[in-house]
């Protein structure tokens, strides 16, 4: 029954854990619900007129501050040692489509 609605089973588990939750939150969110999202933004963007973007991934990221730290530490390394061989960062930036 679970699986039919995008929950992992272990979710359900006397024994989980906090990680386990934090993953079975994401897959839920990821595979799920931001899909379902999508579809809902689409319809609204054509009935209001305007671009409608509905997200359900961005809450979750609280939830990870430790992987999110270590992530910009690696971003930020990588940039520098792209400075140091010459590349130009925006370029760097871009080939990972984060120009933004």
């Amino acid at each position: 029954m679970c699986g039919a609605f995008g929950v992992l089973p272990g979710l359900l588990y006397n024994a989980t854990t906090g990680l386990m939750v934090r993953e079975a939150q994401r897959h839920l969110a990821q595979y799920t619900l931001q899909p379902v999202a999508a579809l809902l933004a689409e319809e609204a963007t054509a009935k209001l007129g305007q671009p409608v973007a509905v997200d359900v991934m961005q809450p979750l990221r609280a939830y990870d501050a430790g992987g999110r730290a270590r992530a910009a530490a690696g971003v930020v390394q990588a940039l520098a040692q792209a400075k140091e061989a010459g590349v130009d960062s925006e370029v760097a930036l871009e080939l990972v489509g984060w120009q933004d």
